[in-house]
C-alpha cells in the first residue's frame, strides 16, 4: 500500500512489538512467542510468503510438535529416556538448518524442545496444551506478517543475506553432533540450576549456532558477540520508561522507536540475516519480560536478564570456537589422509 525502501524496516520494527503488546493485554500465555514467530517470518522470507507454503508448513508443525510432545510427556518420569529424545530432536533439528539454513521448521523445533524442557522438568507443568499454543502463536504471527506486507510492500534488499558456507551439498555429521551435545549439556546444566532465564538463555543459544559457520568464523563468532551485545542496550529505555510508571501507550511508542533504532542499528553493522533475526528475538523477549514484571525490585531483574543474555551470547561464541577447531582438526585430518593424494 506504501510503498518506501524503508517498508522492511517499519515491519520488522512495528509489528512483531504491536503484536507482543496486544497479547500481553490480552492476558496470553508466553505472549513473547507468537512475536517471535513473527520476528521469523520476516527476516527468512524477505518477501511475501506464498499462502499455500505457510499452511503445510503449519500442518508439518502440528504435526511434529503433537508428536513431540506426546513422546516426551510419555519419557518424562525416565531422565535418561527424555534427555536422548531431547537430543534426538535437537539434533534432527540442527541437521535440518545445516542443510538449509532458511528452514523454518528446524527453527520452530528448537524452540518446541527448549520450552518443552523448561517447562517440563524445571516448573513440573504439562505441556500437552503446548501444540495449541504453537497453533495460536503461528496463527497470529502469520496475520501479522501479511497485514505487514500488505500496509508496507517491499522486499528486503538492505540486510545482507547469510554467507554460504563450505560445508557442501551434506552437512558436516560431526559439527552437528558437536552442536547439538553442547546445547544439550546446556539446557540441562540452566534446568538443574534453576536459572529463571532457562528458556531466554536457550533460545539465544540455539539462535546462535543454529546455522553453519561461515568460512571466516572468527569474524562471524566476532559479529555476533559485540553487535548482539550492544543490542541488546536497546531494552533500557523501555526499562526505566516502565520504572517511571509511564503509561501502556508511551511504553508503546517508546519500545516502536527503541525497535527502528535497532534495525538502524543493525544496517549500519551491516549485520549478515541470522545476526538480525538474533537481535530482534533477544529484543522482543527481552521486552516481554520487562512489560510482564510483576516483582518488587524491577531494576535488579532487568540487569539480570541482561546478565543472562551475555552469559548466552558467551556460552554461543564459545560453542562456535569449539565447532571451528573440531572442523580445524577435521580438514588438517582430510589434507593429512593417503585418500587425498590420491
Amino acid at each position: 500500500m506504501f510503498h518506501s525502501p524503508a517498508n522492511p524496516v517499519i515491519r520488522i520494527a512495528f509489528f512483531p512489538v504491536l503484536l507482543l503488546f496486544y497479547l500481553i493485554s490480552q492476558g496470553a500465555f508466553l505472549p513473547m512467542l507468537a512475536p517471535v514467530f513473527a520476528v521469523i517470518f520476516f527476516t527468512l522470507m524477505p518477501s511475501k510468503p506464498p499462502l499455500s507454503l505457510m499452511i503445510k508448513l503449519l500442518l508439518m508443525l502440528l504435526l511434529v510438535t503433537a508428536g513431540v510432545v506426546i513422546v516426551g510427556e510419555q519419557l518424562i518420569d525416565s531422565p535418561t529416556g527424555f534427555g536422548l529424545f531431547c537430543w534426538t530432536v535437537l539434533y534432527w533439528s540442527f541437521y535440518r538448518s545445516h542443510k538449509d539454513p532458511k528452514d523454518l521448521l528446524s527453527t520452530f523445533m528448537l524452540l518446541v524442545v527448549i520450552i518443552m524442557s523448561v517447562v517440563n522438568l524445571q516448573f513440573g507443568v504439562s505441556t500437552q496444551g503446548l501444540p495449541l499454543l504453537m497453533l495460536e502463536s503461528y496463527l497470529y504471527a502469520l496475520g501479522a506478517t501479511y497485514i505487514g506486507f500488505l500496509l508496507f510492500p517491499g522486499d528486503e534488499k538492505e540486510v545482507l543475506p547469510d554467507e554460504k558456507t563450505s560445508e557442501g551439498s551434506e552437512p558436516n555429521l560431526g559439527l552437528i553432533l558437536c552442536k547439538t551435545t553442547a546445547m544439550s549439556i546446556t539446557l540441562a546444566a540452566l534446568i538443574g540450576t534453576g536459572s529463571t532465564q532457562a528458556i531466554l538463555i536457550g533460545i539465544t543459544i540455539s539462535n546462535m549456532i543454529r546455522i553453519p559457520v561461515s568460512q571466516d568464523r572468527r569474524i562471524f563468532s566476532q559479529n555476533r558477540l559485540v553487535t548482539t551485545t550492544i543490542g541488546i542496550l536497546f531494552t533500557i529505555p523501555v526499562m526505566l520508561a516502565t520504572l517511571s510508571g509511564m503509561p501502556g501507550w508511551v511504553l508503546l511508542g517508546v519500545t516502536l522507536f527503541l525497535g527502528l533504532q535497532l534495525a538502524c542499528y543493525a544496517i549500519r553493522r551491516q549485520c549478515r540475516m541470522s545476526v538480525y533475526q538474533l537481535l530482534f528475538t533477544n529484543y522482543i523477549i527481552l521486552n516481554n519480560q520487562v512489560l510482564t514484571y510483576q516483582g518488587a525490585d524491577p531494576f535488579t531483574a532487568h540487569l539480570t536478564r541482561l546478565i543472562a543474555i551475555s552469559l548466552a551470547i558467551l556460552i554461543g561464541v564459545m560453542i562456535l570456537s569449539l565447532v571451528r577447531s573440531k572442523r580445524a582438526k577435521l580438514s588438517i585430518y582430510n589434507a593429512n589422509s593417503p585418500i587425498s593424494d590420491m
